[in-house]
């Protein structure tokens, strides 16, 4: 499951990078918004985390469960079948949250009238702070 927190990092900074480059020559606001301080700090964030740690356990007790009632290959296609509805979960967890975010930082981009919203890593320098903002609407 860290990875699936891992790719969502890179997505953000994938959706940083591209809004740097379409806002590049404008002169709009940029506000920026520190994705670590999000993650540990916004309770919908954590509820993603919780829902995605129960389905884990709840497929590793199911699994537990089927070892002993299967024989090993059979028991091999159920820890595969396992392994992908985690990913399959994850993935639509992952999609959800990115759906969130964007929702939020659209509503906080035209509340502080800047122009794109950007992971703070991506601007040197600068830009309108909305970490504070995102986390009260990731109630």
């Amino acid at each position: 499951m860290k990875k699936v927190w891992k790719r969502l990092g890179i997505v953000a900074a994938m959706l940083a990078l591209t809004g740097m480059l379409a806002g590049c020559g404008g002169k709009d606001n940029v506000g920026v918004v520190d994705m670590s301080r999000v993650q540990k700090e916004a309770p919908l964030v954590q509820q993603y985390k919780q829902k995605t740690e129960d389905k884990q356990k709840s497929i590793e007790k199911e699994l537990q469960d089927a070892q002993q009632s299967m024989s090993a290959e059979d028991f091999q296609k159920k820890q595969q079948q396992a392994q992908q509805e985690l990913n399959i979960f994850g993935a639509s967890m992952q999609r959800q949250f990115m759906s969130d975010i964007q929702s939020k930082l659209g509503d906080i981009a035209k509340d502080k009238n800047v122009g794109i919203i950007v992971v703070k890593e991506a601007v040197p320098s600068g830009g309108i702070d909305v970490t504070d903002d995102l986390i009260a609407k990731l109630q």
